[in-house]
């Protein structure tokens, strides 16, 4: 129920991405979970906008515990590579191989059953200075999302399956360093936790 500290960066900003390449490469997936609750830039179009058809397109991962992984069903080699690009705050990446005439569609509930985050918490943390605030966690409403693929090969139905993830709704949480005065002020001039 709350963000600790932990090795990580960026890893499964990778796993997303991959989890899309073979999810849209109409590849088998063998291990994929979603994170615990909806994290925005996930949803997130190419221009900014937030498109809520992205939820439970996400697949997180964290060793030893939790994994990605997907199977190369065709009879050739497959070839990744990966783009980043700093300028486009994008990361691209691309199989190739040779066509075995599979192609992928797909279905989605988008959220469902949407909860409202709870409300934020407001704590003291001693590893701060006196009148540092600074927002630790953000608000995610909680949902459940199904996601339905096919993945046709020579116009014929080759596999179904189906991606369902319940996130939990998430509160923001902002903290403040001991003798801190006038929290509630510092956090509404900065629009932290509001």
């Amino acid at each position: 129920g709350k963000t600790i500290k932990g090795v990580g960066g960026g890893v499964c900003q990778v796993s997303t991405t991959l989890f899309r390449t073979a999810f849209f490469g109409g590849f088998p997936i063998n291990e994929r979970s979603a994170h615990a609750y909806r994290v925005s830039y996930y949803e997130q179009r190419p221009g900014g906008s937030i498109d809520p058809l992205l939820a439970g397109l996400d697949a997180t991962v964290y060793f030893p515990l939790v994994d990605f992984k997907f199977t190369n069903d065709t009879p050739y080699w497959l070839l990744m590579e990966t783009y980043f690009s700093a300028e486009g705050r994008s990361l691209t990446w691309k199989f190739y191989s040779t066509a075995d005439g599979r192609s992928v569609t797909y279905e989605t509930t988008g959220p469902t059953n949407v909860t409202p985050a709870p409300e934020p918490v407001i704590q003291e943390n001693p590893e701060l200075k006196e009148g540092e605030v600074k927002q630790v966690d953000w608000a995610a409403d909680g949902a459940e999302v199904t996601v339905n693929r096919i993945v046709m090969r020579d116009g014929k139905i080759y596999f179904v399956d189906k991606f369902y993830t319940p996130y939990t709704p998430w509160r923001a949480v902002c903290e403040y360093g001991p003798g801190t005065k006038d929290v509630d002020k510092i956090l509404k001039k900065k629009g932290l936790c509001q």
